[in-house]
């Protein structure tokens, strides 16, 4: 969910400030965007975050929404606001007790991850749906961005989102996550060229292509070129285009101070049937 770890906070209050100044530049904004999320007024969210207000329990199950957490960081959360909303010392010693408890069930890490290496159909399946399955995996291999608040700052892409996508990934051992730190787990993605999910891997990344198009930098480069040619020399434009696909990725392989994530989109195809 965070990078700053819920279950080592016992007030929900000090979890939150502490988590937005992990953020970029400090989390500048993110006050008034959580007061949009709530619909509620800054000067409020102020007196609940910097003061002696509570959040209201409806407030709080948004928090989780807007934060995407899954179901045990949401019992949590809710339960360190229950405790803070207590009317008298019973009700809080009630709420810490639980507190208590749920912090060993989510420190036990060892009950969160799976062991499995191959991914199943259903698995690959949902890997396979979109574009950023694969790109939250690899950003972790770029040098800098290995928690998930990195992730969602270097892809552009919601927290919740990015808490979804990694929450998956570790599931099915792409990723492992240790202390708030991501890197490649042990399991393997690969897909046959029959398989049913091919088509849906490449649109995912022609259609995220096509979308950058319009604010492409020096350093990338796109080409159409409809043209005709004897079936003789598509031979051997074919070949020189499998030996360009061996070279890069020779170099993929061997490239060190990875600092950024690339895509290659490469067709050659005939536009019409014979």
């Amino acid at each position: 969910m965070s990078d700053i770890k819920l279950h080592n906070y016992n007030d929900y209050k000090d979890f939150i400030n502490e988590w937005i100044l992990s953020l970029p530049k400090n989390g500048r904004g993110k006050y008034l965007e959580i007061a949009t999320e709530l619909n509620a007024h800054t000067t409020l969210i102020s007196q609940i975050f910097k003061g002696n207000r509570d959040l209201s329990m409806e407030q709080a199950f948004q928090m989780c929404d807007y934060l995407g957490m899954n179901k045990k960081e949401t019992d949590y959360f809710m339960l360190l606001v229950q405790k803070e909303k207590a009317g008298n010392h019973n009700l809080q010693k009630y709420f810490s007790e639980k507190i208590k408890e749920q912090q060993t069930e989510l420190q036990d890490m060892k009950s969160r991850i799976k062991t499995k290496k191959t991914l199943s159909e259903t698995d690959k399946a949902l890997f396979y749906s979109n574009w950023f399955y694969s790109a939250v995996r690899l950003a972790t291999s770029v040098e800098g961005i290995d928690t998930r608040d990195q992730i969602s700052e270097y892809l552009d892409l919601p927290h919740k989102l990015v808490n979804q996508v990694v929450d998956f990934l570790v599931s099915v051992s792409l990723l492992f996550e240790k202390e708030g730190k991501l890197e490649f787990g042990p399991a393997i993605t690969h897909l046959e060229s029959k398989s049913p999910l091919i088509a849906r891997h490449h649109a995912n990344w022609r259609v995220k292509a096509m979308e950058r198009h319009p604010k492409l930098s020096t350093d990338e480069f796109c080409f159409s070129g409809p043209l005709t040619i004897s079936e003789r020399d598509a031979l051997k434009v074919r070949k020189k285009l499998t030996k360009l696909i061996e070279d890069v990725s020779e170099i993929v392989r061997k490239s060190e101070d990875v600092d950024k994530v690339y895509c290659i989109n490469i067709d050659w195809f005939k536009p019409i049937n014979d």
